[in-house]
């Protein structure tokens, strides 16, 4: 029988899946599209995409937000400037950015690591529950669901739908309360920042995976089957 006071916190892109260029890929993939012939290459499209996001500015909050669609209107400025700065006109730039939400959310985009379903499956028969805690999109849930996930996965909690964006303390109590306050609780994630120190700071135990080892880094695994033995091995010290 699941213990309703286990709980795993699990970052999505780069943590369970893959998405090759995240939204550099996106915004690429449109003009792929939509613009055949273009000369623009991803690393192009980088320096334009340092700022802009809500998680670029993870003090502040966006509950104000009412729906996905305020959401992705909130970001358009972003992809704006970026088609402007690789060189379209600002009326094509603004009908290019139009259309990145409908690539950004295509299923195939996201790959997920061989080793996450079986790990997520080893751990919930061990009896944790799964929530996935991650800066998103709004459809993240949905994506969640058509890649294979969704047996696995308690529940989904998307910073565009809650407002938060880790390592915004209240991204974690936001996901502590969802999950019903559990007293065994573990972070998994690929970012030391939002997801090792803003766990750590709201008292959440983390592990640092796919990524290179960092300072004061406490727990550390090169892929998900090692995170899986850290938090075995844990429970039973």
């Amino acid at each position: 029988m699941r213990n309703s006071n286990k709980v795993i916190f699990w970052d999505f892109d780069g943590t369970l899946a893959d998405s090759p260029g995240l939204w550099r890929g996106a915004l690429l993939d449109v003009l792929d599209a939509h613009e055949p012939g273009h000369k623009v290459r991803m690393e192009q499209i980088r320096p334009f995409l340092r700022e802009g996001f809500f998680w670029h500015r993870p003090e502040e909050s966006h509950c104000h937000l009412q729906n996905a669609d305020d959401w992705w209107e909130a970001l358009n400025p972003v992809f704006i400037k970026t088609y402007e700065g690789v060189g379209f006109p600002a009326a094509r730039a603004r009908e290019l950015a139009g259309l990145v939400r409908q690539y950004y959310v295509k299923p195939s985009r996201f790959k997920l690591y061989a080793d996450a379903v079986p790990v997520l499956t080893l751990l919930k028969a061990a009896g944790w529950r799964h929530f996935i805690l991650s800066n998103h999109v709004p459809e993240l849930a949905d994506i969640v669901h058509q890649i294979g996930l969704a047996a696995c996965i308690d529940r989904c909690i998307s910073s565009a739908v809650s407002g938060y964006e880790k390592p915004n303390p209240l991204a974690f109590a936001n996901a502590l309360r969802l999950a019903g306050h559990p007293r065994n609780v573990w972070m998994v994630g690929d970012n030391p920042v939002a997801d090792i120190s803003g766990a750590e700071t709201a008292g959440i135990r983390a592990i640092l995976v796919h990524s290179p080892l960092t300072p004061d880094v406490k727990h550390y695994a090169a892929d998900l089957d090692a995170a899986a033995r850290i938090i075995l091995t844990e429970e039973t010290v």
